[in-house]
């Protein structure tokens, strides 16, 4: 039989006759002044996209082929170990929707494992390398704590080689060494910073363990990947695929192939200090930038984590994410914005850029010779007090901060660890002088 078009009556036009039809309905206002808009990642977005936009791009076809082939993601929460009652905050939440519990402060392990309910996972952050006493499921990201300064990452980055040597007995993949990306988001970093020293991140565990002795493959099937998610909605679904690719390639220039696991979690970069029932609505769109980008575990804090995580906050960080996958239906399609002009137009430019940056980054030393040079805090503190003058002269929007104020909503007391974050500063004379 036959098929036939449904939209064979109507006349197909090109972008250029589009554009034609939009300056005229402007009568007589510019057309790039009115509707094209720069980013901070120097990206121009056009006010339409079609086809030509996308046809015959060879880039846009490797993205498509980088991204991961399952519609699944893992949910994961977050928990300090160290807190009243932590087993029993861990068990009920992998009892009432969350897949993984990832723990930190804690080197007691067993009674998390003892309690686990059967099927679920926990994993453990440790903060001393100890091979004499190793959880089964653990992360390490001795890089990391280098960039934050924290006491004994020297001495855990050193213990690295040992740890693979005793990871290696497992035939299995065992991912446990963090790229945590996520550090330069809560820094500042523009979404293609972000992508560029991630992956520089990656590089520099690829060269100290392959001069360690290790192959490119031990290292590759080590990783996990970890991206933060913030508030330019389509921008962070691009960042997403945009990654996949950039991964990949890294991988064929260490003649590699692994499965690529990346998390994604809403960043506390972007949560309110202020009214903060406001951060649900900005927890929501960031999770689903996180989903659409291809993630393959997606966490988000509560929306009040930062004064203190309260209950219902721990619930609803549970919640939001198992919406999208049994109500909304995000987890019934693979790659849900292939084929969007735009967006796949904007993952396309975001590779481009981000990879030109890495390969900056490289030529000048690695990530951890730029960090020593004073150009990684640099090039971070720009970007962080250019965007926080665009949210204090409100030419960017930031709901309950800058816009829609409610003066008699409740602040939070800020974490000092989360003074960094750009709605603690925006209009706060004292913390902007």
């Amino acid at each position: 039989m036959e098929q036939q078009s449904l939209f064979k009556e109507f006349e197909t036009n090109s972008l250029d006759e589009w554009k034609k039809k939009i300056v005229k309905d402007l009568k007589g206002k510019d057309y790039e002044e009115t509707l094209v808009w720069k980013d901070e990642n120097g990206i121009e977005h056009q006010p339409i996209y079609a086809s030509e936009n996308t046809a015959n791009n060879d880039l846009i076809k490797a993205i498509q082929a980088a991204q991961k082939k399952s519609t699944h993601w893992g949910n994961v929460q977050l928990y300090d170990g160290s807190a009243e009652n932590a087993v029993e905050k861990v068990t009920d939440g992998l009892k009432n929707g969350i897949d993984f519990a990832f723990v930190k402060n804690t080197t007691n392990f067993k009674p998390f494992i003892h309690a686990r309910p059967k099927g679920k996972k926990i994993y453990f952050f440790l903060n001393e390398i100890d091979i004499s006493h190793l959880p089964k499921r653990l992360l390490v990201d001795p890089i990391k704590d280098l960039l934050k300064h924290k006491p004994g990452a020297e001495k855990n980055l050193a213990a690295l080689k040992s740890l693979f040597q005793e990871r290696l007995n497992d035939l299995k993949p065992d991912h446990f060494l963090m790229v945590d990306g996520s550090v330069y988001k809560e820094a500042g970093a523009t979404i293609i910073q972000e992508l560029a020293f991630t992956l520089s991140h990656a590089v520099e565990y690829f060269d100290k363990m392959t001069n360690e002795g290790f192959t490119a493959d031990a290292v590759a099937r080590s990783f996990i990947f970890k991206m933060g998610y913030g508030n330019s909605y389509f921008s962070e679904i691009a960042k997403g695929r945009a990654f996949h690719y950039l991964v990949d390639q890294l991988y064929q220039q260490y003649k590699t192939k692994h499965r690529i696991v990346i998390w994604g979690e809403a960043s506390n970069y972007y949560q309110a200090h202020k009214d903060p029932h406001t951060n649900l609505l900005r927890l929501s769109s960031q999770t689903m930038s996180a989903v659409l980008g291809n993630c393959n575990l997606v966490s988000l804090p509560a929306f009040d984590a930062l004064e203190k995580a309260s209950s219902l906050g721990m619930r609803m960080s549970r919640n939001i994410p198992l919406i999208l996958k049994e109500e909304s239906s995000f987890e019934h399609v693979r790659d849900a914005s292939n084929g969007s002009f735009y967006i796949e137009n904007l993952s396309a430019e975001l590779a481009t850029k981000a990879w030109e940056l890495f390969r900056k980054v490289e030529k000048k030393g690695g990530l951890l010779a730029y960090f020593e040079s004073g150009k990684l805090k640099e090039k971070l503190d720009k970007s962080h007090f250019n965007r926080l003058e665009k949210y204090n002269s409100k030419e960017r929007t930031f709901l309950g901060v800058n816009k829609f104020e409610n003066p008699n909503a409740k602040e939070l007391l800020v974490n000092q660890k989360h003074a960094g974050g750009i709605a603690a500063r925006v209009l706060s004379k004292e913390m902007n002088a």
